[in-house]
């Protein structure tokens, strides 16, 4: 068992193809939860989602973040936090082409997102979508609808 971590301003786990910095992923915290740091770009949130058993908290640094919960809409700024429990659907984006891009922190408890993209990496650039379900259902993830930027008609 880890006694304690530090992790540096520059150091942090990668995965292929995400742009986010996993300051910690479950299989350091004995799986209670994964820490990324990273950029939202324009327009490059996931679709309209729900985890089975994962709070999905966000705490804002710079930019302005676009939430959505269920049927609703939150933009939040600098220093703005959101949590949504398991079971509720949500998703996030830069919807804001005129704004620079949103950097925010991002706290998955318990763990499992990290291994969720690391496992997805390796299904290449020819990934399936049924091949993409399998793999999200099995870490407790459900698409529910579409990408804000969709739902926006931004894209």
């Amino acid at each position: 068992m880890t006694r304690f971590m530090i992790v540096r301003s520059s150091e942090g786990a990668a995965v292929d193809g995400v742009s986010w910095a996993f300051k910690a992923i479950g299989s350091q915290t004995q799986g209670r939860f994964d820490f990324m740091v990273g950029p939202v770009g324009y327009l490059t949130g996931p679709p309209l989602h729900v985890h089975a058993v994962q709070d999905d908290t966000f705490f804002v640094l710079d930019g302005m973040l676009t939430i959505q919960v269920d049927d609703e809409l939150f933009e939040l700024g600098p220093g703005d936090f959101a949590s949504v429990p398991p079971g509720v659907a949500h998703t996030f984006d830069n919807v804001h082409a005129d704004r620079p891009t949103v950097r925010a922190v991002n706290l998955m408890t318990p763990g499992g997102l990290h291994d969720f993209f690391a496992e997805r990496a390796s299904l290449g650039e020819a990934e399936e979508p049924a091949a993409l379900k399998r793999l999200a259902e099995r870490y407790g993830m459900t698409t529910v609808g579409p990408p804000l930027r969709a739902k926006l008609g931004l894209g």
